[in-house]
């Protein structure tokens, strides 16, 4: 059973997650002082050693936070996998619902890429997401014409490269549209023919 943390200490930590976020956007992590994540957050240098040893374990516990949300929500159930690309896939809403949630965070993390390792492990819980479905379609006797550890990699980078391309460009498009686009991308293509038959 895990322990609920108090409402105040929650609080407390979103303002010196949200200033530090802030202060990311603005300029490189590594200038960025607790004085000014501090002052940004109007709360006081002593109420953030109270919860942090120093900046570092701030951002560390801000990441770890945001992937352990994004894992939850892009989890495969069984039930929800079909093979139709006219429909959009209920996992690919809840990723780019999540993207929408917390949009600053990402935006700072994904598109500016201020910190490499989030880029790595997004494009992690991503390959996970897409081996699994990958998994359900050899169970189902689906054959391949390339390497499937080739076909993963594709679609990985693919799906990553189509996010970071959706907050680069402001989330031009609902996350339903987005969805069906990123299902019918992975099982038809994006050609209304396929021009190569």
């Amino acid at each position: 059973m895990s322990i609920k943390m108090d409402p105040r200490v929650q609080r407390t930590k979103a303002m010196f997650e949200e200033a530090l976020l802030e202060l990311m956007g603005e300029k490189d992590y590594k200038k960025i002082t607790v004085r000014e994540i501090s002052e940004r957050s109007t709360l006081n240098r002593a109420t953030f050693y109270l919860h942090y040893y120093d900046k570092d374990e701030l951002l560390e516990q801000m990441l770890d936070g945001a992937l352990e949300n994004l894992r939850i929500s892009v989890q495969v159930k069984e039930f929800e996998f079909k093979y139709d690309s006219e429909n959009p896939h209920p996992i690919f809403i809840r990723l780019f619902n999540k993207m929408i949630e917390q949009k600053r965070f990402y935006k700072v993390m994904l598109v500016q890429e201020k910190v490499p390792y989030f880029t790595e492990s997004v494009r992690e819980i991503i390959g996970t997401l897409v081996e699994r479905a990958t998994q359900y379609m050899v169970e189902d006797k689906i054959e391949f014409k390339v390497p499937i550890e080739m076909s993963v990699a594709y679609i990985t980078s693919a799906y990553l490269g189509v996010i970071i391309w959706w907050l680069k460009h402001d989330m031009p498009y609902t996350p339903a549209h987005m969805a069906k686009q990123l299902t019918r991308l992975s099982t038809v293509g994006p050609w209304v023919e396929n021009p190569y038959r």
